[in-house]
């Protein structure tokens, strides 16, 4: 039995979009060469079937580069018995078009997986009945299990964590087995281009390669995505020696300049971080290295001992200056405490990268152009404005639907660095996305000045409604407070 997993393109309106190995799928303009996630559960689901002895084929159309009858002839050339395309929200039609056309030229069983269709599976095979399957969730196992169904006898009720119509009747097999992530074996890279994967912020040096170190994050955040989604929060972390075991190997085999830890929140659990940070000293890896962290989680100890073991740059996601806007998001966030952790990360000569939305639950012109001011004011050394996105299958959504604010269901439009699909009390679809084109266009302004170490009065924001000079008159002229 041949099985082949794909990645396909997704492109909109000269946009090319991201998706696999990304809790956050969107569009991007420019080449395809900037920032390009690693398709974690892909690989690791490729791996998987490898190690149990079935013939796998595993394309990163998006990382190819491919076109979609590119990807389609690779789809087509490999023959195989099985199809799975890892799907999101906003490339939803544009995977549907993909699994269509394999359906149409092959003899094969369609399986979809992914954030989208972990949502709402019953109702894309509703509308689509010539989809085989869905797998929700986190899917290794339930993939290898799926396929030894069916290529044992075709008795697929056992194989959990999948939905399937019979005879014009749903059926939906419990929820997804969690995977040990150490019995897990590492990610099938031989069959991506694995020099074209990149997320180089801060001082990550290209190329650089990204892993994992643990799954799940056990905080509320009502907006994120695939521990909501994918394995409800769970939290599991991989053996420090594993987790060096492959750093080792591929800085030793394929000479990647650079790591980056996308796990959801890298400094959940203090002893295993440095676990893993002792384990990299003691073995002498010498390279950079980045992490996905939370900022209320650190302290100058841990900061100097990932600092040590080759830490060099961060994430930390910020989201909002208000305090009441964290809280009822569910990411209570301490702002206070995130603060003083990010000076001292700073200080600490450890590159930081923020992020910011706006658009959550009870976001106003008042505490938009707060974060927008707290965001200049802390002066990162890069940082991400975005319109937040309430997908399916979390608790931001739900919460949309409940209080009516939803602007579209055209899921397509679900992609936060174009435009929004809610309102909030305080802030109509306009005003979003006047305060995102303003905070990006102040962003570039800010970078500008910090490059050129010009009067930090003398610069226009230019091509909005008014010619602003800096923040306050921002937050005068437009939003008139």
């Amino acid at each position: 039995m041949k099985i082949f997993l794909g990645n396909p393109p997704w492109e909109k309106d000269g946009r090319f979009g991201v998706r696999a190995g990304s809790r956050w799928p969107f569009t991007q303009r420019g080449s395809r060469s900037g920032y390009i996630p690693f398709p974690f559960y892909l690989a690791y689901a490729t791996s998987l079937l490898e190690k149990n002895g079935f013939d796998v084929k595993l394309v990163d159309g998006i990382a190819e580069r491919q076109t979609h009858a590119e990807f389609m002839r690779s789809t087509e050339a490999y023959s195989p018995d099985i199809v799975l395309f890892e799907t999101s929200t906003p490339s939803i039609y544009s995977d549907l078009k993909t699994a269509k056309d394999a359906k149409d030229a092959l003899d094969a069983k369609i399986v979809l997986s992914g954030p989208h269709v972990s949502a709402m599976g019953g109702k894309i095979l509703e509308e689509n009945p010539w989809i085989d399957y869905v797998i929700t969730g986190e899917y290794e196992q339930t993939l290898l299990n799926l396929v030894k169904a069916l290529e044992q006898d075709g008795d697929i009720e056992s194989a959990s964590g999948h939905i399937y119509q019979r005879n014009g009747r749903m059926i939906a097999n419990d929820t997804s087995p969690l995977a040990d992530l150490d019995e897990l074996p590492w990610p099938a890279r031989h069959h991506l281009p694995m020099y074209r994967y990149n997320d180089d912020f801060g001082c990550l040096p290209k190329p650089n390669v990204q892993m994992l170190s643990s799954r799940g994050c056990p905080y509320g955040c009502i907006f994120c995505v695939f521990p909501q989604v994918m394995y409800g929060g769970t939290y599991r972390k991989r053996s420090p020696q594993d987790v060096v075991d492959e750093m080792e190997f591929l800085v030793d085999k394929y000479n990647f300049k650079a790591v980056y830890f996308d796990d959801d929140t890298f400094n959940i659990d203090g002893g295993h971080v440095r676990a893993v940070c002792m384990e990299i000293r003691q073995r002498g890896i010498d390279v950079p290295w980045g992490a996905m962290g939370r900022a209320d989680l650190m302290n100058e100890r841990i900061l100097q001992e990932m600092k040590d073991a080759g830490m060099c740059a961060i994430k930390y996601g910020i989201e909002s200056a208000s305090q009441s806007l964290l809280d009822q998001s569910g990411k209570k966030l301490d702002l206070k405490r995130a603060m003083e952790s990010i000076k001292l990360t700073q200080k600490l000569g450890i590159k930081v990268h923020l992020t910011f939305m706006f658009g959550l639950p009870g976001e106003t012109r008042e505490t938009a152009v707060e974060t927008l001011h707290t965001a200049m004011e802390i002066a990162p050394d890069s940082a991400q404005f975005s319109i937040a996105v309430p997908f399916p299958g979390t608790r931001f959504y739900e919460i949309a639907e409940e209080q009516g604010i939803l602007l579209t269901k055209d899921w397509s439009r679900y992609d936060g660095t174009c435009s929004p699909v809610i309102e909030t009390e305080g802030m109509d679809k306009g005003e979003l996305e006047y305060i995102l084109s303003a905070s990006q266009k102040e962003w570039m302004r800010h970078t500008i000045r910090s490059k050129i170490r010009c009067d930090p009065t003398g610069y226009i924001i230019k091509g909005l409604s008014h010619p602003i000079k800096g923040i306050k008159e921002l937050s005068r002229v437009w939003f008139d407070l």
